[in-house]
């Protein structure tokens, strides 16, 4: 596999991870509670290599091709994200101060934190697309079956190293502190990150059953 392949895809995905959206809403919805926060970032990592792992193997194409199983999988994902805007919003409009907030930390579990991340990636269609999308511009059907795991291996470690570091930072007393004194603001920011990826896959949704019925 030419270097240049490795390292050129990890750099994309590096510039991806660092963009705003639901894993990282999800980052900021947990670091109260360092265990939770750590659980969800090993959950995005392994949807991540999962996405990869089936982008590279030609089934995310398959999924893809059906329309019926790509619609299902769009209108969970969208529902799923709404729920998790839905709380944000209901917790902005609670007013939830630093003594909410501390009062939650130590309520999660690594294992809850791993089934949030897995969920928010996996249903979350537009990572199936980015990763699709991205895996087939970039290896060629040339590059063999040992190197396609090496990559999606490294593109789960980055994932693993970022969303780790994040959890780790967002959890120290003094970003917990910061957040606290913003928590109302933190959490209309999850609640936007969460309804806008929603409400698009929605309306994508609905774009493609009204040509599909035209």
């Amino acid at each position: 596999m030419p270097a240049e392949l490795f390292f050129t895809l990890g750099a994309l995905h590096l510039v991806m991870l660092a963009s705003p959206g639901p894993d990282f809403a999800l980052m900021l919805r947990t670091c109260h509670d360092r265990v939770l926060a750590l659980g969800a970032a090993l959950g995005i990592a392994l949807a991540i290599l999962l996405h990869s792992l089936l982008s590279l193997t030609g089934i995310s194409l398959l999924v893809a091709s059906a329309p019926w199983l790509f619609n299902a999988i769009k209108l969970a994902g969208a529902l799923y994200l709404g729920w998790l805007a839905w709380g944000a919003l209901q917790a902005v409009r609670a007013g939830a101060g630093s003594s909410q907030h501390s009062s939650r930390r130590g309520q999660g579990s690594l294992g809850q934190g791993l089934r949030m991340g897995l969920a928010t990636n996996l249903l979350n269609p537009k990572a199936l697309v980015y990763f699709m999308g991205l895996l087939a511009a970039m290896v060629s059907p040339q590059v063999g079956m040992g190197s396609r795991a090496l990559l999606a291996a490294e593109l789960c470690l980055l994932s693993l190293l970022w969303f780790g570091v994040l959890a780790l930072c967002l959890s120290t007393p003094r970003a917990q502190a910061l957040l606290a004194r913003s928590q109302r603001a933190v959490n209309a920011v999850t609640a936007l990150l969460f309804g806008l990826v929603s409400i698009a896959i929605l309306l994508e949704l609905a774009g493609g059953l009204a040509s599909m019925a035209g």
